[in-house]
């Protein structure tokens, strides 16, 4: 009996760190973006799989991975921020969400086929498009990043942020549109296109 929990732990092991080799350089993007900082992305994504092994029994197989690492990872992150300030420990993110109101916001996408100085620009336009994403409400700024930048289902981040499919599609909605309101209020010019 002995040898089969000696086995079952060491195949656990191996299948854990196959599984966070596959995911470590997404898991760590996902961090940076969190945190916006180099050091507390390391630290998030320790503590996240730190987490993750000791949950590991919780994991369903055949699920995908990531997605759950990344649901760890937020809660992690948002447990460290309420622990750092009290103040929002009261705050509930769903409060955050207003409800919509019919408008679609767009996200210009930038031309592959630019020239040197349009590539500039380009870099520029997303330098102060992503100061703009990092001046929203995390909750906003993590659900628009996670379908815009990671091109996640509605479904897959709701998975990640364990909520429903709906409330996603309202996160991403008003926080496309607090987004398009820093971005007028800052006078952020569409990046340019090439002409053809």
């Amino acid at each position: 009996m002995h040898e089969t929990v000696i086995f079952t732990e060491r195949r656990d092991q191996e299948t854990f760190e196959r599984m966070r080799l596959q995911t470590e350089r997404r898991a760590y993007a996902m961090a940076l973006q969190l945190t916006r900082n180099s050091t507390d992305a390391q630290d998030l994504l320790q503590e996240t799989y730190v987490k993750a092994w000791r949950g590991f029994g919780s994991y369903m197989p055949g699920r995908p991975f990531l997605n759950w690492l990344l649901r760890i990872m937020q809660r992690a992150y948002l447990d460290d921020r309420r622990r750092d300030n009290p103040i929002r420990k009261a705050d509930s993110l769903n409060s955050m969400v207003s409800p919509s109101d019919g408008e679609v916001q767009e996200i210009p996408i930038i031309d592959p086929n630019s020239t040197a100085d349009e590539e500039l620009l380009a870099e520029e336009f997303s330098a102060e498009l992503r100061a703009a994403l990092d001046e929203l409400p995390d909750v906003y700024r993590h659900a628009i990043y996670l379908c815009d930048v990671k091109e996640l289902s509605y479904a897959d981040i709701a998975e990640i942020q364990n909520t429903t499919v709906g409330t996603v599609r309202s996160r991403i909605h008003r926080g496309r549109k607090l987004l398009r309101d820093v971005v007028i209020r800052k006078g952020i010019m569409h990046a340019p296109r090439s002409m053809d």
